[in-house]
């Protein structure tokens, strides 16, 4: 089984668990774990083989699937993610985006991890950002030939982990 590329594989399960609406504390009772435990496993890059084998037959899920997951094929598109891709595209910063939303940067990322965006929040991304009215019911948006966007999502899902961990370390320093 080959990879296409680096996969973050905590991060991809934590995609996969998202797009499935799988609940996590049903999920960690099914796989044995503790909700905390669980998502220790979504911050690793690599995931022991035995363990990933069992994560993912409570999703259920076989391995070459995981590898070659493709969020992006089927519909309905996923509009936190193709908003994500819309900042990858247009080199635009979160925090810029956050700014010009007036939204935090956390509150942004909350967005991120929505499925579907009401329609308060749609008219902002129109008016604010000036997305395109079609962009997230249009899949033209989301084609790709090599896997490369789905392998960005990983990676934006990655950093969002250590982003959100030093966030909680430096409110524990301050505490």
């Amino acid at each position: 089984m080959t990879i296409p590329y680096y996969i973050h594989e905590g991060a991809r399960l934590r995609r996969i668990l998202r797009q499935k609406n799988i609940i996590i504390l049903q999920y960690a009772k099914q796989t044995g774990l503790t909700p905390p435990g669980l998502y220790r496993y979504f911050n690793q890059p690599v995931i022991k083989a035995r363990k990933l084998d069992t994560l993912l037959a409570a999703i259920p899920l076989t391995k070459n699937d995981f590898y070659h997951w493709d969020s992006l094929e089927n519909l309905p598109l996923h509009q936190g993610e193709l908003l994500l891709l819309y900042f990858a595209q247009q080199k635009l910063s979160l925090r810029g985006v956050a700014a010009s939303l007036e939204i935090t940067v956390p509150e942004l990322y909350d967005w991120l991890d929505t499925d579907r965006f009401s329609p308060e929040q749609l008219t902002q991304l129109y008016q604010r950002l000036g997305l395109p009215a079609t962009y997230f019911t249009d899949p033209v948006h989301a084609q790709k030939g090599v896997n490369w966007l789905e392998a960005y999502l990983d990676k934006c899902m990655e950093m969002q982990h250590y982003i959100r961990k030093i966030k909680t370390l430096e409110k524990r320093g301050k505490a």
